[in-house]
């Protein structure tokens, strides 16, 4: 099965003529007559049923137009993002929480003054989604913490920030008039929990780094936008990655006295071509290690 076949397939529905398929495809009607029907050999079923005065789609041929058009639309896309990609103006980017993006505007903003033609598409998804999308290279970055579970040998880390957490309060909260916490400081306060993978194996394991609260005044969340949304809320401080933590007038990030350290970063592809992904890496180094 080719694209060719499925044009022809797809005009011969649109028009139920083939002379005038023809037309719109710049073929000759012999070759479009030969695409179609090579294309039912394949399949094994019949497309059109054809007589002296009308061409009419068979219920098998109905069945198959959505999946004949939608195989067409993905096959476009890949072609132009693939020469977006060669021609150094596309970037694709995977992210699992809204707040990773905190940090990427700069970035992007210096790589569009420095190629006006570039254009970005943001991919929401769970880390591991991402990558397995990056394997199959549908991404060109995904943004996340260093973890020890991707299993594609293709795929490499690149390291952008090594931080911590912050205990973000209310600024009407009693912990604001604070400009560092730790246990003592929080004891008997609810609070919320959200930390990625990399920080919540390394904090677990690592004695004192997060405090011992009754379960009944802890909320855990799994996204960092869940856990300002409910600091906002009266719901207590959160323990949130410095790395993505949101500035908001209502809140304010105390830093966390013995924070475990995890590392944010950039998954990409080793095969990525192109100058565009090695510049991205480089000027997000750049831009992260100011935000630090």
């Amino acid at each position: 099965m080719n694209t060719t076949q499925l044009e022809c397939f797809v005009q011969v529905a649109n028009n139920l003529n083939f002379r005038r398929a023809a037309d719109e495809l710049h073929l000759s009607q012999p070759t479009v007559s030969k695409q179609v029907s090579s294309l039912e050999e394949e399949l094994g079923e019949t497309l059109f049923i054809r007589n002296t005065r009308e061409v009419s789609l068979t219920s098998f041929g109905s069945s198959f137009l959505p999946d004949a058009r939608e195989i067409l639309r993905l096959s476009y896309a890949a072609a132009e993002r693939a020469r977006k990609r060669a021609e150094g103006t596309e970037l694709a980017i995977g992210y699992s929480d809204p707040n990773d993006l905190m940090r990427l505007s700069p970035v992007l903003d210096r790589i569009r003054q420095e190629r006006p033609s570039f254009h970005v598409t943001l991919n929401l998804g769970p880390r591991d989604a991402n990558v397995d999308k990056l394997a199959r290279e549908q991404l060109d970055v995904v943004l996340g913490f260093e973890g020890s579970s991707i299993g594609a040998t293709c795929i490499r880390f690149e390291p952008l920030s090594t931080d911590g957490l912050s205990c973000i309060v209310r600024g009407d909260s009693p912990l604001a008039e604070l400009e560092e916490a730790g246990h003592e400081e929080v004891a008997g306060h609810p609070q919320v929990i959200c930390l990625p993978a990399g920080i919540r194996r390394r904090g677990y394991k690592a004695q004192g780094t997060l405090p011992k609260t009754d379960e009944s005044h802890t909320i855990t969340c799994s996204t960092t936008t869940e856990a300002f949304c409910l600091v906002n809320a009266g719901f207590g401080y959160a323990l949130v990655p410095t790395v993505e933590t949101m500035p908001d007038p209502s809140q304010k990030a105390l830093r966390w006295r013995s924070s475990a350290k995890a590392t944010f970063g950039a998954y990409v592809h080793e095969a990525a071509r192109g100058d565009l992904i090695p510049r991205f890496l480089e000027i997000a180094r750049e831009e992260y290690g100011k935000q630090a």
